[in-house]
């Protein structure tokens, strides 16, 4: 099933990408208790990963923002000045760096520190809960327990430096950095879209306590950040949209609130009052509240009905039940729409005929699964007779 996301958010007249008012403050309303990690070799969920490049960490690629959807999925350069330039089959990736991107210092943004930063993914005692990408795709050999030789930018004994200097390369001018994979990787530009491949400047790596206060290199720096209560992001004064093409920087500040009940946030987006016209919610809407605000036209411009990335999918386990034909008829005899209402109804998503979403447009193709794949139309409440028939025996 295509799950939906379903929120209310402030938006304001100009609604077409590229427009915008610049000023004001943009507040988040959750009722989580911090960011899971914004520490960008940990930062690994979805929501986190959008908020950091929206507004703190920049990576040598991104995705292009569209609010249409036209251009959802079109891979840019970012850090970087294109998408970078594969050889030998897609086992080395070359990247050229933009110049004149700043940290919230005023230092450079250097090919070191984005090396620097991919080491740190490599210190897994200390960095947890990350991508580990740059451990499975970089050609660095590895110990007889299956772990990297290398083991991150902490260890100064014993550790295999030297291979992963040879796998992650500057240039002499350090205009290029440059990747030497264990195997072809054709979509390798798309994995460093990750925060993971985000730089770190060296000398303000703070190892674990690096989560609570990052250093930035967007349009925004965290001036504060206590977790149960809020973080509050103000402008970056050395960042240059000359450098940034992707971020618009509208708000002057940007607020998270935490531990906010979820109820106290639907009712403060549907007063609209105050300080909340420009307020978003970070969470679903409470199912009591999903009838009043899809059927008040009041809201029809401050919610969001869309999909989000995700598809709930059931396995059916291929050595217990081996047979092809046997795993297509418990599929067809599955009444899909009872499962809908046991989750929501219309409200938790849409039926999905595979696992990849209309979203993805680069990926998605209609896979006729209920209209023609299995033989019959098969309808959302499921048909155990026709799949019987077609196969007898099976039940």
């Amino acid at each position: 099933m295509r799950r939906r996301r379903r929120q209310q958010r402030r938006r304001r007249e100009q609604r077409r990408l590229g427009e915008g008012e610049k000023g004001g403050t943009l507040t988040f309303l959750t009722n989580a208790e911090k960011i899971n990690h914004i520490d960008p070799q940990r930062n690994y969920t979805g929501e986190d990963l959008a908020f950091s490049s929206a507004y703190l960490e920049r990576t040598l690629t991104a995705y292009k923002p569209s609010n249409d959807g036209t251009e959802a999925g079109k891979l840019v350069g970012d850090l970087a000045t294109d998408t970078g330039k594969p050889s030998e089959g897609g086992k080395t990736w070359a990247f050229t760096l933009r110049d004149g991107v700043k940290w919230e210092d005023g230092s450079d943004v250097t090919c070191a520190d984005i090396k620097y930063g991919i080491s740190r993914t490599f210190a897994q005692d200390v960095i947890t809960d990350g991508p580990t990408y740059a451990i499975s795709l970089l050609d660095i050999p590895k110990a007889s327990d299956g772990t990297s030789t290398y083991k991150g930018p902490y260890v100064t004994s014993k550790n295999d430096t030297a291979s992963f200097d040879k796998a992650v390369e500057c240039s002499s001018d350090a205009k290029t950095i440059t990747f030497h994979l264990n195997q072809a990787v054709g979509d390798f530009n798309y994995t460093v879209t990750l925060s993971s491949f985000a730089p770190v400047p060296k000398a303000k790596d703070t190892g674990e306590k690096y989560d609570l206060k990052p250093v930035s290199n967007g349009p925004y720096k965290i001036s504060e950040y206590t977790p149960g209560q809020q973080m509050v992001l103000d402008r970056n004064p050395n960042w240059s949209a000359d450098t940034d093409p992707y971020r618009p920087a509208f708000p002057d500040k940007v607020v998270m609130k935490f531990s906010v009940e979820a109820s106290v946030i639907d009712q403060r987006l549907q007063a609209d009052a105050g300080e909340d016209q420009g307020a978003v919610s970070r969470d679903p809407l409470q199912v009591a509240s999903l009838t009043p605000v899809f059927n008040d036209e009041r809201f029809a411009n401050r919610r969001i009905n869309e999909f989000d990335p995700y598809v709930r999918y059931i396995a059916i386990n291929t050595k217990k039940v081996p047979n092809l034909k046997q795993r297509q008829a418990i599929l067809a005899a599955t009444d899909r729409a009872a499962l809908r209402t046991i989750v929501g109804g219309s409200y938790a998503g849409d039926l999905a005929d595979g696992v990849i979403k209309p979203n993805l447009p680069a990926d998605y193709a209609p896979t006729g699964l209920w209209t023609g794949l299995l033989g019959d139309k098969v309808p959302d409440t499921g048909n155990v007779e026709a799949r019987q028939e077609a196969h007898p025996g099976v039940g």
